[in-house]
């Protein structure tokens, strides 16, 4: 299910998933193949489980990702408040061990 707001171009794709991993189960992966990106952006809901999904397969995946630090979110969890998580989340992401790069920026940073 898409926001309302969100501005859609009748040209983007669209992959349905059913579990947190995009690239399980999905032609994810088929898809960027054959779009051959040089960068896949990553944001969504979930920082704990989807998009931290998606950052590790995208690497795993072989691809160059780059993370919207203010574009992933999630509610507060019982021991844990959204901010904290986050936070924890962007600063594993720049720690992962990988082939691959990932970067890290603000979406003022990648809109200029």
């Amino acid at each position: 299910m898409f926001l309302p707001d969100l501005i859609r171009d009748p040209r983007d794709i669209v992959v349905r998933k059913e579990l947190n991993d995009p690239f399980a189960g999905t032609d994810l992966q088929a898809r960027l193949t054959d779009i051959a990106p040089d960068r896949v952006l990553i944001t969504g809901w979930a920082t704990d489980f989807c998009v931290d999904s998606t950052v590790r397969s995208a690497v795993a995946n072989h691809h160059n990702v780059v993370v919207v630090t203010d574009g992933h979110t999630l509610n507060d969890r019982p021991h844990l408040d959204a901010v904290s998580v986050m936070r924890h989340h962007n600063w594993i992401w720049s720690e992962l061990i990988t082939k691959r790069s990932i970067k890290l920026a603000s979406a003022d940073e990648l809109l200029v």
